[in-house]
Parts: C-alpha cells; sequence; structure tokens
C-alpha cells in the first residue's frame, strides 16, 4: 500500500495558526443541546414531539426526503448510547445512536440544522438521519462497536488547546479524499491513533487500508471545536448510493480517532 507522505504545507501548514481563532458563537450551546435532547426523547418513545416539528422541518433519512410523522423516528427504540457534537457556529448538532437489541440493532447518525428565532428560540429546519443496520454494514455487531466507543475519551478540551473549525473541517476533508485516491494528501497522524470501520476496531494506525477510488460527495458537517471533533454524513460508491457516517476527533492539531459506518440510500426501515 503506498503510504502518505507528509510535509511542511497543506494540512500540516493549517496548524500553525489553529489555536489563534475564537469560535464564532451564533447559537447558545445549552439551547442545541435542549432541542436536541428532544429528538433524542422522540426517537426513544416513537413519538415525534410537537417541538420538534413546530417549524416544519425538512426530514431527511438515509439522504431522502421522508414525511417525519410516517418516519424511522416513529419506531420507538432502547437506546444504549448516545454523543453529540454541538456546533454553535452553524446552529447544527450531530448525534449518534447506539441500539444493541438483538432484533432491531441500529447505529444511527442524526444531523439537525437549527433556525435562531430569537426570542421564540430554536427551531429545527433540517433533520438529517443516517441509519447502519446489519444489511448495510459487514461484520455488524452494535454491541461491540459500544464497548469500543464506550471505552474511548471524547471529554471537553480546555479552549486554549483547542483546534480551530478550519483545522477540524480541513482534517475531515483531506481524510474523505483519499478515498478518490489521492496518495499525496498530508495528514496530522497522532500516536496513538485509533479507527472504527463499522465493529472493527484497529489501533496501530487510523490510515484507511481499503480505499475505493471514489469520491466522497455531498458532504454535510457538524463541527465542534470544544470537543475537537467534526461529523460528516457523505455519498460515496460507484453510483452514488453507498452513503457514509465519518466522525473524527482531534487533541492539540493530531488526529485521535476515527468512526466510519456505511448505509444505503437503499434501504428500507
Amino acid at each position: 500500500m503506498k503510504r502518505l507522505t507528509f510535509g511542511a504545507l497543506g494540512v500540516l501548514a493549517v496548524i500553525q495558526s489553529s489555536f489563534a481563532q475564537r469560535p464564532v458563537v451564533n447559537c447558545q450551546w445549552s439551547a442545541l443541546r435542549m432541542q436536541t435532547d428532544i429528538y433524542i426523547e422522540s426517537q426513544t418513545y416513537g413519538e415525534v414531539d410537537p417541538m420538534l416539528v413546530s417549524n416544519s422541518p425538512l426530514y431527511r433519512e438515509n439522504y431522502k426526503q421522508r414525511d417525519i410523522n410516517t418516519s424511522f423516528l416513529t419506531t420507538p427504540l432502547k437506546v444504549d448510547y448516545t454523543r453529540t457534537f454541538v456546533d454553535q457556529q452553524e446552529c447544527k448538532t450531530y448525534t449518534q445512536l447506539i441500539v444493541t437489541d438483538p432484533k432491531n440493532p441500529y447505529i444511527i447518525g442524526t444531523q439537525i440544522s437549527f433556525n435562531d428565532t430569537g426570542i421564540r428560540g430554536l427551531k429545527a429546519k433540517i433533520i438529517d438521519v443516517v441509519i447502519s443496520r446489519p444489511a448495510t454494514e459487514p461484520q455488524f455487531n452494535a454491541t461491540q462497536t459500544l464497548a469500543y466507543v464506550d471505552a474511548e475519551d471524547w471529554s471537553a478540551i480546555v479552549s486554549a488547546k483547542q483546534d480551530s473549525r478550519n483545522l477540524l473541517q480541513t482534517v475531515a476533508n483531506s481524510y474523505l479524499d483519499l478515498w478518490s485516491g489521492n496518495g499525496n494528501i498530508e495528514l496530522p497522524w497522532g500516536t496513538p491513533c485509533a479507527r472504527l470501520e463499522g465493529s472493527e476496531y484497529y489501533t496501530e494506525e487510523c490510515q484507511p487500508v481499503s480505499l475505493n477510488g471514489m469520491a466522497n460527495t455531498d458532504r454535510r458537517y457538524v463541527i465542534d471545536e470544544a470537543l475537537g471533533a467534526v461529523s460528516v454524513f457523505s455519498k460515496g460508491g460507484s453510483d452514488g448510493t453507498l452513503l457514509d457516517i465519518h466522525e473524527f476527533r482531534l487533541v492539540q492539531g493530531k488526529l485521535r480517532y476515527v468512526h466510519h459506518f456505511t448505509a444505503s440510500d437503499g434501504s428500507l426501515v
């Protein structure tokens, strides 16, 4: 396998100014978390909370628009694990949900975009849900995935050591660009760096092994500087029907965790 080359320019150059930029706050963290918790509760009980749909948000499931009132959100789930990224600049959140029910296990990624309506608070405008399950994820084992992610450190990073939004997005994009076959991209690999591919965990390095030569398109981001975290939804595969959930964690300019889950836009859930 061709190794990636490293130099003084490109991604690594962004690191030099990564600590100087203060995050832009357009939405309050507490308000974003409160609205996201409403979503999690709705999914848990299989009941669409009126507060979640009061703004008639666009709802997409595996990149296809659906009626939220007859969507997967109306399926009650015993959620065993959640993690949320909060993007205060773009007024967005990303939440990972893991369901280990042996009959219906899922790994779910949800990005929610909000309108800041001022005195009346936040209103969801777009809800994007990507659902990974045994039919679309090779060697799927939600219980094993839960054990891996629960053991990781995704704690908040002190403000003085947080990486810039620019660096976080640049590293995420550069990693995704590897799939198109560009083997000359610089990436700030951390030591250690762990990579989770569905339910397979690799601790030696984060560099992907099997590159399919296909571009990751239609990327949708949630960036949380406080966690050094980026969520990216994208399309891949030869015909664009393979859907990807990527999660990245950087600490002081170095990649520490990369998670990758797959779904299909043809899934019926």
